[in-house]
């Protein structure tokens, strides 16, 4: 029962992360055709400066909340407490914090962009995502948010044509998220019961989400800060060049880590059961299968950057041919990081680990900023991205293997990187041999060879877990 639900919320976060990476898949193109890399840049940096506010109002609630609502989900009256409470803790700090930034941005030259990005903050006050991850039902949250990113693309789609349209792109984005946030509402209805919050408990929770919420500010700080850096030292363009670039990176880390999100609410379940063994065993199991897509991706990015860029972004980002392959290895850091956080430290309350870990990354990334960015450029955000998130991968895997017997299958692993480097060469070969335009079809081919050639070789090396799934799943239905 415990794993057809897995499953099932495994479906519907793929689902969702799948709509994530291909609505941008439409929009991102038309966004920067309209707007241009200084619009793109505006909105970046606009965008850059409402996300403090936003993780300041969430206090770190959506992973606090997660963790609370399931170590509680066995009890109506436990789980009941918790939700109103932490309710009402988001609720007075969005509306604080929403009200500064709407009268500090009063005194900005584009004070009507910081206005629409204000829509954004105003989410926060609605999102109980974090409950309904807790009690493991994503089938709800996930399908309204679908909802609403089929109509911000259509809306997107429809107004935005020109690089006057930034305030109206602001806004279709703003209440697109608002208005998924809202409707989530309508299922807390027979999943809760009203209790009213205690000042006590409230103060409590507050408490106990600031070991969530500093690390939150820490992994904004060495991730947005970068935009914002760009934006005072620099120009727009830098800031536009820097955030689709990224924008490539953040699409692909998406799709592998979903496994996570799915997975923290049961280990923190599992957490509270004490069954340490059963943990460990699915740990070890989800980074391996990580690590398989993680390497393929790494290095299919560095296969079809040079073809993509020109048709998906246009002829004003050419830029990004240098930045994409700098930031490809993140695409196995990253999700390797986040997979021992969400998948262990956070669940078994390791929050010291965690909060190191990322506030020694915002150190990092601010310290190579400040000192570099006279004479690097949009350079000096590229390096303090790709050294701070080593870092905060490097130091999660060194304190998990630290207090777990825990081993990577390296002679695994290199079979992966094997596998993956003849796909590359492989798609390279096939690129210059047929002469392939840089269009989308080009890019279609080459994926659809590139993962050919990735299934086949890491099937011939016996390495291939989806091969292994499906013998397994076959033997199931003959038994």
């Amino acid at each position: 029962m415990l794993m057809r639900k897995t499953i099932n919320n495994l479906f519907y976060q793929i689902i969702f992360q799948l709509a994530k990476i291909a609505i941008p898949v439409i929009t991102v193109p038309i966004v920067s055709k309209a707007l241009g890399p200084s619009g793109v840049g505006l909105y970046n940096y606009t965008n850059s400066i409402a996300q403090y506010v936003i993780i300041a109002s969430g206090l770190g609630i959506t992973l606090y909340g997660n963790r609370e609502i399931a170590r509680t989900r066995d009890s109506m009256i436990d789980k009941s407490k918790v939700f109103w409470e932490l309710v009402l803790l988001k609720s007075v700090v969005t509306i604080v914090l929403l009200l500064a930034y709407l009268y500090l941005s009063s005194f900005s030259n584009n004070k009507f962009l910081y206005y629409a990005q204000g829509l954004s903050i105003l989410s926060v006050l609605f999102d109980i995502s974090w409950f309904f991850m807790g009690i493991e039902d994503f089938k709800k949250v996930t399908l309204v948010n679908i909802f609403f990113q089929v109509l911000t693309l259509l809306a997107i789609v429809k107004f935005i044509k020109t690089a006057d349209d930034v305030l109206i792109y602001i806004l279709i984005q703003g209440i697109g998220i608002l208005m998924s946030q809202y409707f989530v509402w309508f299922f807390i209805i027979k999943k809760v019961i009203f209790i009213k919050p205690k000042f006590s408990s409230i103060l409590f929770h507050f408490k106990k989400s600031l070991g969530y919420f500093i690390p939150q500010v820490a992994v904004l700080l060495y991730t947005n800060l970068n935009k914002t850096i760009l934006g005072v030292f620099t120009n727009n363009d830098s800031v536009a060049f820097y955030s689709n670039a990224q924008t490539i990176n953040t699409m692909i880390i998406l799709l592998i880590t979903t496994l996570d999100t799915v997975l923290l609410p049961k280990m923190s379940y599992l957490s509270a059961k004490s069954n340490r063994k059963q943990m460990l065993i699915i740990i070890k199991k989800a980074i391996h299968i990580q690590l398989f897509f993680s390497i393929a991706a790494m290095f299919g990015l560095l296969s079809i950057c040079q073809t993509l860029v020109p048709w998906f972004f246009g002829p004003d980002f050419l830029f990004l041919n240098k930045l994409i392959p700098l930031f490809a290895p993140l695409v196995i850091v990253v999700p390797l990081g986040m997979a021992i956080s969400r998948q262990y430290l956070l669940p078994t309350g390791n929050i010291k680990e965690y909060n190191i870990s990322v506030m020694i990354g915002a150190l990092i990334s601010i310290m190579i900023n400040v000192t570099t960015i006279h004479f690097l450029g949009i350079y000096s955000a590229v390096l303090a991205t790709i050294l701070s998130e080593f870092f905060v991968s490097g130091s999660r895997l060194y304190s998990f293997v630290k207090k777990e017997s825990f081993t990577f299958d390296y002679k695994l692993i290199f079979k992966y990187f094997v596998s993956g480097l003849i796909m590359m060469f492989g798609v390279f070969f096939l690129t210059n041999y047929l002469g392939l335009a840089k269009t989308m079809m080009s890019n279609i081919i080459q994926i659809g060879f590139g993962l050919s050639l990735y299934f086949i070789f890491t099937g011939l090396l016996n390495v291939n877990p989806i091969i292994e799934i499906g013998k397994g799943v076959i033997y199931e239905r003959k038994k």
